[in-house]
């Protein structure tokens, strides 16, 4: 798990929240949306797991995702609220609850980070030997183009090698066409949620 000490991550996170216009004076132009979470008490928001203490403990599996299914539905260009609503909530679990969403959201916006240099290096070495392979192929079909005249089984050997070739090319144009944007919304929603107003309702 990555540690808070990584400065060199936590720099990459502060750049990535400064070019994404979400340090305070700019946000605060933006109005807020809330999302609204239902427990049944203050342990439901936890990772039942996970050893570490309260404030630094991860979240549940299931709220993270209910979480980032609601934002499906906010603007991006909106500050974001978590307001939970727990059974028996006292002050000090409140305060340790908004803790352990702030320290949460760093640590998997971190990580995020680390992911996406990770998938882009991979990517970049896929689509490398994906166009070593293409033009390879595509010089194998035009040399079975050239002597199809002679021999019938090239022509079909060509169109083959053709195809052979550009879909050797699919995954890595696909990440960058779509895969790469999404990495970059998922970061985008983590910083959004680091800065999240997180409020505590007891229901009591």
């Amino acid at each position: 798990m990555l540690m808070f000490s990584d400065r060199n991550t936590a720099r990459a996170l502060a750049k990535r929240e400064k070019k994404a216009h979400l340090i305070k004076k700019l946000s605060q132009l933006y109005h807020e949306d809330t999302v609204f979470i239902r427990l049944h008490s203050g342990k439901e928001l936890y990772n039942p797991y996970d050893p570490s203490p309260l404030q630094e403990r991860e979240l549940s599996g299931e709220i993270e995702a209910y979480i980032f299914k609601e934002l499906a539905y906010k603007s991006s260009k909106a500050r974001i609220a978590l307001t939970f609503l727990a059974d028996d909530v006292s002050l000090y679990d409140s305060e340790i609850m908004r803790q352990a969403c702030a320290k949460h959201f760093t640590r998997r916006a971190q990580e995020q980070i680390l992911q996406n240099r990770k998938s882009m290096l991979r990517w970049l070495k896929r689509l490398a030997a994906g166009i070593l392979v293409l033009g390879a192929f595509l010089w194998a079909a035009h040399f079975c183009r050239v002597h199809a005249d002679a021999r019938p089984l090239y022509s079909i050997l060509s169109e083959s090698f053709g195809i052979i070739g550009w879909v050797a090319l699919w995954e890595p144009a696909s990440y960058f066409l779509y895969g790469r944007g999404e990495e970059r919304r998922t970061l985008y929603n983590l910083m959004r949620l680091r800065h999240a107003t997180v409020t505590i309702k007891s229901m009591e």
